[in-house]
């Protein structure tokens, strides 16, 4: 049965939105076998023919993601580029041949994958991974982030050609694991065929991958920088974790032998990856020690308004005191979700730092002063629907 005859045939009880709503938050109980067994069904309804690019990491996953779909369109094919969270709508995690994929393209999607009965045991972001899968029928290359995780995450459920592991740090202890080994090791442990190690922080991660590479008998790549990269930070100023990124994904592509026009090469089209949405306003997602640490270059020889706030399982102690050389203020922004710390045990543990701190107030945004919004997705949503930047 074809896709577009499945999806006229189908009678869908809840919109994507109920259904994403009805599985509640994003990580929801872990099942190592969920994901491939309710995949092992789905793959008899459709085929993916396309390459499929693996990106795994702790912090540059979306970046090194959408500039490697970038340099693929450059070459003139078709690709989606799923990556998650999103900031306001659901659609940005699906970015299809240069845009964001429709509210009816996702839709007949949801649709589609409806008519099955087993799709209702799939968690949030198992749903969300096999909506890529469909909408990945027609394109030539699927680059696919992974979530959290990495060998028992959904997006390894699929074939891989190539995977891509960023810079991988602490983060999410709480379910990879307290030390950089576990993490590095469950993360690794995805690798493909043919697999590229970006520059790393700790020394043992470049072990561990070079074993498991050695053990699923996969080529393994350690990335190098690139003439492209030096250019192509210059033109847009960017950062250097940026730039590391960027190398990611021209490693990538000279692999597939894809020598993008540089000089055409289009700015990173991805929110809140050090984006200046004004002179003196810096947008950040990143939400660990590792990204306040690459912010800390970024902002070296000035001090900044913190615009401030995290999820409560965070190290925060840890990440502040990291940006305290570079932090005049902290202002609090105030966040509905569940998940935030509270605001009296972060008030507390800023102040056994030793640093001025306050409310948010967006009114009161200083045009004479520099802002760096920083602590999650959830918070630079915030800040700009309330300063009214959206």
């Amino acid at each position: 049965m074809g896709i577009i005859q499945a999806t006229k045939n189908a009678s869908t009880k809840r919109s994507l939105e109920e259904f994403l709503q009805s599985k509640g938050v994003e990580y929801a109980p872990f099942d190592p076998d969920r994901a491939k067994n309710i995949y092992a069904k789905l793959s008899n309804y459709f085929h993916i023919s396309s390459k499929n690019i693996h990106i795994v990491g702790t912090n540059g996953k979306g970046s090194t993601g959408r500039f490697i779909a970038l340099g693929l369109l450059q070459a003139g094919y078709k690709v989606l580029h799923f990556t998650s969270p999103h900031l306001f709508d659901f659609n940005e995690r699906y970015y299809k041949n240069g845009a964001i994929v429709s509210d009816l393209a996702l839709q007949q999607t949801h649709e589609f994958l409806q008519q099955f009965d087993f799709i209702g045991d799939c968690s949030y972001f198992e749903y969300a991974t096999f909506l890529a899968c469909v909408l990945a029928q027609d394109v030539d290359f699927l680059v696919l982030e992974a979530g959290l995780g990495g060998e028992y995450d959904s997006t390894t459920c699929l074939p891989r050609d190539i995977s891509v592991f960023t810079a991988i740090g602490l983060d999410h202890q709480e379910i990879l694991g307290e030390h950089i080994e576990e993490i590095a090791t469950t993360k690794l442990n995805s690798m493909a065929p043919i697999a590229f190690l970006a520059k790393q922080s700790f020394p043992v991660i470049k072990e561990i991958a070079i074993k498991i590479a050695h053990k699923k008998n996969s080529k393994l790549h350690f990335v190098s920088s690139t003439k492209e990269g030096v250019f192509y930070s210059k033109k847009h100023s960017l950062p250097g974790f940026l730039t590391d990124n960027f190398d990611n994904a021209m490693n990538v592509l000279n692999y597939l032998n894809i020598s993008p026009d540089i000089q055409k090469f289009p700015p990173l089209d991805i929110a809140g990856r050090c984006q200046k949405i004004a002179p003196n306003i810096t947008l950040d997602v990143g939400h660990n020690e590792q990204a306040a640490r690459e912010l800390l270059k970024v902002f070296s020889n000035k001090k900044v308004i913190l615009v401030y706030n995290t999820y409560r399982q965070k190290d925060v102690k840890s990440i502040l005191k990291t940006l305290k050389p570079i932090v005049e203020k902290i202002l609090i922004i105030e966040v509905q979700n569940e998940r935030i710390i509270e605001t009296d045990k972060l008030k507390s543990l800023i102040a056994t730092l030793d640093i001025d701190f306050g409310i948010f107030e967006a009114s009161k945004i200083e045009k004479e002063r520099e802002y760096l919004v920083f602590g999650s997705f959830s918070v630079v949503k915030q800040f700009l629907e309330e300063s009214g930047a959206r």
